[in-house]
């Protein structure tokens, strides 16, 4: 396709003149800095050879930048007054399609295999309600994902960043860096948005590792013990590990190595992958246990 050199104008701006007031209840917060938006689209690596998924558009601040970049967009809003004014704006593009819908809600099996043998890249601002959720899709399709450049709140940042033994540390940080290779890239102030948040936000990639950071016989049961190490966060590892498996704690320290009397915000993945091993084994062979 040509390149794009006529992105429409700045669509908060005209929308501030006008009668639109921002919803609270959604979470909007507009980027209201373009020099931002080129950052977060650079980092996003988006090519004429890009499919990109846009979660939640608004008023188009990343929009402008990827439409003359991008192969084919495929933008989602759950606001219809915004996905309206987006597709007045964008209607003349054919390689853009504004979707009026919740994301959670879309088929991405059906973006996956649409996107053929173009790069699908996930680029958004990310409203706090809803990260939980896409990040689990990122889990779910990490095969058909390229890379993801996501906006969130600054100390959701921080989680998926964390390091072990750390307050920021928790499940999620142990989890998706299972599945992804998480990089803070640049923190961004609070005064880039309208309505100003409460908080500064921070810029992610998140791209899918060609093969585990470590190796475990079921990523399954890793994930699920995981999240039973941080179901109480303040409770010693041997609880989890016996709620999981009855009896277990004992050969699973014995197996490890790793002092079961520890709190799951020590372990390292690593470690967890090597408990979730030796868990594995007490399962499939109870009675060598007895």
């Amino acid at each position: 396709m040509s390149t794009v050199v006529d992105p429409p104008e700045d669509l908060l701006a005209s929308l501030r003149k006008s009668a639109f007031r921002p919803s609270r209840t959604r979470g909007q917060h507009f980027l209201n800095d373009p020099s931002i938006a080129r950052r977060i689209v650079e980092a996003a690596g988006v090519t004429n050879r890009t499919h990109v998924l846009e979660i939640g558009p608004g008023t188009g601040a990343l929009t402008r930048h990827l439409v003359a970049r991008a192969g084919s967009i495929t933008a989602v809003e759950i606001d219809e007054r915004l996905a309206r004014v987006l597709r007045e704006a964008y209607g003349r593009y054919d390689h853009v399609d504004i979707l009026h819908g919740d994301v959670l809600d879309l088929n991405l099996s059906d973006l996956v295999e649409s996107s053929g043998e173009a790069e699908l890249v996930l680029v958004a601002n990310l409203p706090y309600g809803i990260t939980g959720p896409v990040l689990d899709r990122l889990i779910t399709y990490r095969g058909g994902i390229t890379r993801a450049v996501i906006m969130v709140q600054h100390e959701v940042g921080g989680r998926l960043t964390a390091s072990p033994g750390t307050k920021a540390y928790g499940a999620i940080t142990a989890i998706m860096a299972y599945h992804y290779d998480v990089a803070s890239l640049f923190r961004v102030g609070s005064d880039r948005f309208v309505p100003r948040p409460a908080v500064d936000s921070v810029v992610l990639r998140l791209a899918p590792h060609d093969r585990p950071p470590v190796d475990v016989r079921d990523a399954a049961l890793l994930t699920v013990l995981i999240k039973a190490a941080f179901q109480h966060r303040r409770k010693m590892l041997h609880h989890a590990v016996n709620r999981l498996a009855p009896g277990s704690a004992g050969h699973l320290s014995d197996r490890t190595g790793i002092n079961l009397k520890r709190r799951g915000e020590t372990l390292d993945l690593g470690e967890f992958a090597a408990l979730a091993d030796a868990l594995r084994d007490y399962r499939d062979n109870p009675r060598d246990h007895s």
